[in-house]
């Protein structure tokens, strides 16, 4: 989504104060670090529950959280 575009959404109800700047240049990582989630489910799946990422996102946003993700 575009900045304009979630301004204009209203799902925000403040300004965003983080400044959004271009994207500097990407460097793909290693072989072995794509599609991690795949090739190693059960740590992945422990790294996703003890992180507390997930819980503090849906903290925040609440049904909204994953609203147009496909989590599989």
């Amino acid at each position: 989504m575009s900045l304009a575009a979630l301004k204009k959404s209203g799902v925000l109800k403040r300004p965003i104060r983080t400044p959004i700047l271009k994207a500097a240049k990407f460097y793909h990582a290693e072989g072995y670090h794509q599609n991690y989630y795949k090739k190693n489910p059960i740590r992945y799946s422990f790294y996703r529950r003890s992180c507390g990422r997930d819980a503090r996102v849906k903290a925040l946003w609440g049904k909204q959280a994953y609203q147009g993700v496909d989590k599989k």
